[in-house]
């Protein structure tokens, strides 16, 4: 592979270092000598240089960026081809990482913060399908994340260059792809891509959306398998796992849009990805709200204040209060920055019932007791002047006083507990324990002021067998006595051994 850190390109474009390289090429850092402008410059192999179609689908990625002109997807500014014949594409610089890093490092993602990435996605994908461009590759990692505006998730679509041109293939000439060639990833394939069909539909890449939705929620891929034909037979024949039992929380209404979005049947599907997305726009944060003085405020920060995913922990000791907070209740402390990665963009293809959980409380639960109604406040304001979410208030306490709290898994630290949260309908985890005392845990809705009064019961320790303990007792008490004979016989005794206890089961306490 060239090395071509150092390069003038038109005379304008210097290479500054390589970003990201794969088996069909590279991408480098560059800067446009003229304007001063950070870009990035992407190289095809000068190998792949003959394969026309190799070429073509090369350049339809900047042709179809061209042509669709989104904020959502990202700007190709140029094209061109080096002195020694491979085609190159300049791009706008990203600085951010993709979706796919994001749930590897995090998991399953909240559904405010899903919902506010792939309203971004499927706006930008329905701008494609109104030029007649179907993707046919989305996949996470070309859903790449950067912070614009004060929106630390501010999507970019990538890689168009498998994309089906509608316009371009209609006037006689022959298709890029023939019956049968089964192009994109395979996890991400509609069951009529795997099967190789040539004429796809935009069903095809809500189909693709629908799996990364359920990719982010669940945390999982609902098809894998060890080999490409097993998975393509999977995705062609079998049902995937249903989200609700990978992830019980997730509203109803989540749960019917991914269903209908995966659906086999392409009739069942969203007839448009504005369809789709409208039935997620009621999950996502409106972007709106965020003021112009968020962006110097921290990444976590922000995104904080978007999808208000604080722990309650945090919210309980920072920033819901009015009067510790210059910033609105949503946003709380400042946090540790998320650290950004450099976009590498490279050819690579890879193979890269209903019922809610019942919980059975192992202690008593006295009372949840709602609070008496206080006369109504003036809301808070946030910068904005606008109301802020509604705030509740929390107590809870445990029998015995050295029970300890965890609510989502953070320790509160006290006995009794008060704090604020912010009002919602997702479910919380009440831990309550105590040495010698049984675990209790349980979930509860945090939609209202609540006072929760636990009491837990003890662990009755074990007891020896009372067999075992008169064996012990017989042993130490049991004394050679004399036989009574004439004086004349002497009775010798055995020297006595010092008492040592012996244990014969494992016992807990021993150091």
């Amino acid at each position: 592979m060239n090395q071509r850190t150092g390069e003038l390109l038109d005379g304008k474009y210097e290479l500054k270092h390589l970003i990201g390289e794969g088996g069909m090429g590279s991408v480098y850092e560059a800067n446009h000598k003229l304007i001063g402008r950070r870009l990035a410059v992407k190289f095809l192999h000068p190998q792949y240089a003959s394969n026309m179609e190799v070429v073509t689908r090369f350049q339809r990625e900047a042709q179809a960026a061209a042509q669709i002109g989104h904020e959502n997807i990202i700007e190709v500014t140029d094209m061109g081809t080096t002195e020694d014949g491979s085609p190159y594409i300049v791009m706008e610089y990203l600085e951010g990482f993709d979706l796919k890093k994001i749930i590897e490092d995090e998991g399953a993602q909240s559904p405010k913060r899903t919902a506010h990435i792939m309203v971004q996605a499927l706006s930008a994908l329905q701008a494609a399908h109104d030029v007649k461009i179907i993707h046919r590759d989305l996949k996470p990692e070309n859903i790449y994340l950067i912070e614009k505006r004060g929106n630390p998730d501010y999507v970019k679509l990538l890689d168009f260059g498998i994309s089906k041109f509608r316009a371009l293939e209609t006037d006689g000439a022959k298709g890029l792809t023939q019956t049968g060639t089964v192009l994109g990833t395979p996890h991400y394939m509609s069951p009529e891509q795997a099967r190789g069909e040539q004429d796809l539909t935009i069903q095809s890449d809500i189909y693709a959306m629908g799996i990364i939705l359920y990719q982010m929620l669940t945390g999982q891929l609902p098809f894998d398998a060890p080999n490409y034909n097993a998975l393509l037979l999977k995705i062609l024949t079998e049902d995937p796992p249903l989200p609700e039992d990978l992830n019980p929380d997730l509203p109803d209404e989540l749960v019917s849009t991914i269903k209908r979005a995966m659906d086999r049947d392409p009739s069942v599907r969203f007839d448009s990805c504005n369809d789709f997305r409208n039935h997620l726009l009621q999950f996502a944060p409106g972007s709106s709200e965020l003021s112009s003085q968020l962006s110097k405020n921290s990444r976590t920060a922000i995104r904080r204040a978007l999808y208000q995913t604080k722990t309650p922990f945090e919210m309980s000791q920072s920033g819901i209060e009015e009067k510790t907070s210059k910033l609105p209740l949503i946003l709380g402390g400042a946090a540790t920055a998320v650290a950004a990665t450099v976009l590498a963009v490279v050819f690579t293809t890879g193979d890269d019932k209903n019922s809610k959980p019942v919980t059975t409380p192992t202690a008593k639960t006295l009372a949840p007791v709602e609070k008496k109604s206080e006369p109504p406040k003036t809301p808070s304001t946030n910068i904005d002047n606008k109301p802020v979410s509604n705030s509740i208030k929390i107590n809870i306490s445990s029998t015995p006083a050295t029970s300890k709290i965890k609510i989502d898994g953070v320790e509160v630290g006290s006995n009794p507990f008060t704090g604020s949260f912010i009002k919602g309908a997702s479910l919380r985890t009440i831990e309550i324990f105590s040495p010698g005392y049984k675990t209790h845990k349980e979930l509860i809705k945090f939609n209202k002021d609540l006072t929760l009064v636990y009491e837990l019961e003890k662990v009755e320790k074990k007891r020896h067998s009372s067999k075992r303990r008169s064996k012990h007792k017989s042993k130490k008490e049991v004394k050679v006595q004399p036989k009574k004979t004439s004086p004349k016989v002497k009775i010798e005794k055995k020297p006595k051994k010092k008492p040592t206890r012996k244990i014969d089961y494992n016992d807990p306490w021993k150091s």
